[in-house]
């Protein structure tokens, strides 16, 4: 990204911040610049942050045998909640 658009992407989410969060706002703006100051940083997507929330929640509700119900549960087929479940192994 150009550096003219990134400080355009920052003033835009420094204004959303201010949405969202009023008075807060400069002192999260605060904190993020102290933490995060001068460093080159990619946020990752929306569909990404959900799938690892998703599947923390799969390793955390798998009991050893209730693979079926969790994919029921989260409109997966039970070989993909294996695979999650095999992989968290791996890690």
């Amino acid at each position: 990204m150009p550096r003219g658009e990134n400080k355009e992407a920052i003033a835009d989410l420094f204004d959303q911040l201010h949405i969202e969060f009023e008075d807060l706002a400069p002192r999260i703006i605060k904190v993020m610049i102290s933490c995060l100051g001068k460093t080159r940083i990619t946020f990752p997507d929306f569909d990404y942050i959900y799938r690892q929330e998703r599947n923390r929640r799969i390793r955390n509700e798998f009991d050893g045998v209730n693979y079926e119900e969790l994919a029921i549960k989260y409109r997966l087929r039970t070989r993909q909640i294996r695979s999650i479940l095999k992989n968290c192994e791996n890690a």
